[in-house]
């Protein structure tokens, strides 16, 4: 089934979709990259806890999630406006007909990962001075968010690929 992607068939719209694949690619490739040093950083901080290191490393966690948090704000912008419009237009016509109720279902993971880093932050800026506990504490909140916006980075992964591609497909069926 050929459909109209109410676009031009040149080259310049096939190389435009192929860049934000890419982008798109590269993108989540880096937030997963930073997402696992957090972690990585998290299990070396669990080795030590009670300790001033393990306190001066729960901040700069924190300081890198903070980090985190704007990228993946500016990536999510992004995505909202010029991946989502992009797909959703097509998903609309007839290939995905759940496609507006996944991206709103990945908009509730969002604000739900958005929410656990949250209360990591501020409960990590309450840990100043604190015990093992207290670090337990921020460490399994971190746990939950790291482990939430991995899986919100997959869904997106697997929603948007898959259309973009038959996006592709089409485009050179009708070229």
């Amino acid at each position: 089934m050929v459909i109209d992607l109410g676009m031009p068939l040149d080259d310049a719209r096939t190389s435009s979709l192929q860049q934000i694949l890419e982008r798109l690619k590269d993108e989540h490739s880096a937030l997963k990259k930073e997402l696992d040093h957090v972690q990585e950083m998290t299990s070396h901080m669990v080795g030590m806890l009670g300790s001033e290191e393990s306190r001066r490393l729960l901040q700069e966690i924190r300081k890198q999630m903070e980090t985190f948090m704007q990228q993946l704000g500016a990536h999510e912008h992004w995505e909202e406006d010029e991946v989502l419009p992009l797909l959703a237009g097509y998903a609309n016509q007839g290939m995905e007909p759940t496609f507006l109720t996944s991206t709103w279902v990945l908009e509730e993971d969002h604000k739900q990962a958005e929410r656990f880093v949250r209360s990591f932050l501020e409960y990590a800026e309450q840990c100043k001075g604190a015990d093992s506990i207290r670090l337990k504490k921020a460490i399994s909140l971190l746990s939950v968010a790291c482990s939430v916006l991995s899986e919100h980075l997959l869904s997106e992964e697997e929603m948007f690929f898959p259309v973009a591609n038959q996006m592709l497909k089409d485009i050179h069926a009708k070229a």
